[in-house]
């Protein structure tokens, strides 16, 4: 069990409320502390430092102290197979709660599977990790959130930026966990009310690559392809070179310029 002691929980819009800490190892796995441990729906976990941040199978997600590190408590009345559209909610949260502060002359989008660019660097990344509990059969999912505010890691495998290097001035990790969380509320009550469609409308509107050749790196082997968005499920579509559309369900996606240099 986790050692730190969470501030006076602050309600939230709704059946959410906001958990504070000064430091954790993990967002997430705060998140899965919780309900493994009675929590509810509507928990959102926000941690000022971070020791242990992951990503994406199990790599390492660097928590450097002025970013945003947070995590999302749901059970959603949903089928099990829906779940992991969520990341696209989140990922639409982001851009909708970042698109009024930068400067003109600055890009979000969407990469797919679960990050957020900025000028084709990655500014954050969604992780979503869904689980159940021998109290509670429903299954819940964390949606866990990074955003780099003030700085960004130097060496990545896709290069990185942060909205500090982007001229917003001014904006601290807790103002963006504000606008963040006011805009994730309202994307999760769009695809709870009205499915995943008009959700990924919006998605596919900030698509990253769109008509571009894609390399899809999957666990054993890649595809390339012209992106063509995302399917009804969210899975990856790419047109082959002899006019089929290929679905890519997980893998990392890069230009094929990157790939080839």
């Amino acid at each position: 069990m986790s050692a730190a002691k969470p501030k006076h929980p602050t309600n939230l819009l709704n059946d959410y409320h906001l958990l504070s800490f000064d430091s954790l190892d993990s967002t997430n796995e705060e998140a899965k502390r919780l309900a493994k441990g009675g929590g509810c729906h509507g928990a959102v976990i926000w941690a000022k430092h971070q020791s242990e941040g992951k990503g994406r199978m199990g790599r390492a997600w660097v928590s450097s102290d002025g970013n945003l590190f947070v995590s999302v408590l749901l059970q959603p009345e949903k089928p099990v197979a829906d779940l992991s559209q969520l990341s696209f909610v989140a990922a639409v949260a982001v851009l909708e709660s970042l698109e009024s502060l930068l400067p003109q002359g600055n890009r979000l989008q969407c990469k797919w599977p679960n990050d957020v660019l900025l000028n084709d660097r990655k500014l954050g990344g969604i992780l979503l990790e869904s689980f159940q509990t021998p109290e509670n059969k429903k299954p819940w999912v964390v949606v866990g959130v990074g955003i780099n505010v003030d700085s960004f890691p130097p060496r990545t495998e896709f290069p990185a930026t942060c909205l500090k290097d982007a001229g917003v001035e001014l904006v601290s990790a807790k103002i963006i966990l504000s606008r963040f969380i006011h805009h994730f509320i309202e994307s999760y009550n769009l695809w709870n009310t009205k499915g995943f469609a008009p959700v990924r409308k919006k998605w596919v509107a900030a698509a990253w690559g769109m008509e571009q050749r894609l390399c899809a790196r999957l666990p054993d082997s890649s595809v390339e392809g012209i992106c063509q968005g995302i399917d009804a499920n969210g899975s990856l579509l790419l047109k082959l070179d002899n006019g089929k559309k290929h679905q890519v369900h997980a893998g990392d996606v890069f230009p094929v310029e990157a790939i080839q240099a």
